[in-house]
């Protein structure tokens, strides 16, 4: 099913709601598929870094500082805080990666993006391509799963 401008539209509206700023500035030449990306996170063999249960009223505030160390580790974020996006509920291949600035850092990313979209689901890419973190949802956990291209 191809993505609508309404569904383009909403994620970009989640993404300002969670308070990153959009830019028009496309990815870098070079920059992973979004499809492969999201294989990375979602496909048959993808492994989590870190798994939290999400039973616990304090599950999303491990997440929070979990993601924050995640990223930093991975070197996700440019100086100013500069990270490519792609939304896992379109389809990557219509819409792709997304350049967006989180004046934040990924501080408390995942209840940002919970209050925003009513869920914590998030894959970034560093603007250079060659780091991603992602958080999703499995069962009864929240993943963080890192790669390096």
């Amino acid at each position: 099913m191809a993505t609508t401008k309404k569904d383009v539209a909403d994620w970009i509206s989640d993404l300002t709601a969670a308070g990153m700023l959009i830019s028009d500035q496309l990815p870098p030449q070079g920059t992973p598929e979004a499809t492969t990306a999201l294989y990375v996170v979602n496909g048959i063999d993808a492994e989590p870094t870190v798994s939290i249960g999400r039973n616990s009223s304090e599950s999303l505030n491990f997440l929070n500082r979990q993601w924050k160390q995640q990223s930093e580790e991975a070197h996700l974020y440019s100086e100013n805080g500069g990270i490519l996006v792609c939304s896992p509920a379109t389809c990557p291949t219509d819409v792709g990666w997304l350049r967006v600035q989180d004046p934040m850092r990924g501080r408390d990313i995942a209840s940002r993006l919970v209050e925003a979209k009513g869920s914590p689901t998030f894959l970034a890419l560093s603007e250079d391509g060659r780091h991603l973190c992602a958080i999703s949802v499995e069962d009864e956990d929240y993943w963080i799963v890192r790669h390096e291209f």
